[in-house]
């Protein structure tokens, strides 16, 4: 895959169970490749500098949390939801740790075990909070967070929010971590039922395996990508 916006680095700081939490059947995402779809996602909107974000399967909300660290002058509202009450919870904690206060309560905890159990592993995590505790303190944005549950395959799933997304970024559930009982075309439910909350510009990534089908009737397609075994597509909604 050519990658046009993000440049390889090492993004150590990031690894799940390091300083974000992590939970039995929660999916990670690489790093690399979750920054340059939301920066393509980004050369399509106009509103490039007070951006709101959405995953409506956010799971432990670890796609989120990445980006709001690596965007942190660029996005201002982040939103996650998912069906799973006990990994939104951990979503919640996760985002959590983009404020101070999260991020402090973190390092106290790593702290603690590294004073228990003096490994190497947890004096690293250290200095990734640090890095992160950082970000934190020069970003110039305020930036709002907020989770909940909701079925984003049930009728009228959103209906009832009032919140407008920039971007949709969304990792669909797939493999034996996770599964996602439902319909047939659970995509294209899933973006018949996002659709109330767009604005007329939104764009729409969603990551699948190469074997789940992306019905895009009222859409457009922007962008398909093979990455893998995985891939992704960029949609904006077509104008009726």
């Amino acid at each position: 895959m050519e990658y046009r916006y993000c440049e390889r680095t090492n993004f150590e700081d990031f690894s799940s169970g390091r300083v974000f939490y992590h939970g039995a059947g929660i999916t990670n995402f690489p790093v690399r490749l979750v920054q340059e779809i939301f920066s393509r996602c980004l050369s399509y909107i106009e509103n490039k500098g007070d951006v709101c974000i959405y995953d409506p399967c956010c799971g432990g909300g670890y796609l989120l949390t990445v980006l709001g660290f690596l965007n942190p002058e660029l996005i201002s509202v982040i939103i996650g939801s998912d069906i799973n009450k006990s990994v939104i919870e951990i979503a919640a904690k996760n985002l959590g740790l983009l404020f101070k206060e999260g991020i402090d309560a973190r390092i106290g905890e790593l702290r603690e075990l590294h004073n228990k159990y003096n490994k190497s592993s947890h004096l690293e995590a250290l200095e990734s909070a640090g890095r992160f505790a950082s970000i934190i303190q020069k970003r110039s944005l305020k930036m709002k967070v907020r989770t909940f549950q909701a079925d984003i395959l049930a009728d009228c799933a959103l209906m009832d929010q009032e919140f407008k997304a920039d971007i949709v970024i969304t990792d669909v559930p797939y493999g034996n971590l996770v599964s996602w009982e439902g319909q047939d075309n659970m995509i294209g439910v899933l973006l018949k039922n996002i659709r109330p909350i767009l604005k007329r510009d939104s764009v729409v990534a969603v990551c699948s395996t190469k074997r789940q089908k992306i019905n895009v009737a009222s859409y457009l397609r922007l962008e398909k990508q093979d990455v893998g075994k995985r891939k992704f597509e960029i949609l904006r909604m077509a104008e009726n």
